[in-house]
């Protein structure tokens, strides 16, 4: 197996790490508001973090985890 990361798998990392930010960050705002749950900036704030650093964890080795196609891509 070639160990060069090619274009293609490079756009379909960033696309599974943008989805997975996606997800997990705008994901738990959007379930908190239609639950009509009241969790504090401290929640909120954790699982933005989770949210990233599963993202970057994916992403990191295969196209640098930039979580930005157009940045991959130029």
């Amino acid at each position: 197996m070639n160990q060069t990361s090619t274009l293609t798998g490079q756009c379909v990392a960033e696309f599974l790490g943008t989805g997975l930010l996606i997800f997990f960050c705008a994901g738990c705002v959007a379930a908190l508001r239609v639950a009509g749950a009241s969790f504090g900036q401290w929640e909120i704030s954790i699982i933005w973090g989770l949210g990233v650093a599963m993202a970057i964890y994916l992403t990191a080795g295969v196209s640098g985890a930039h979580l930005n196609p157009a940045v991959t891509i130029a």
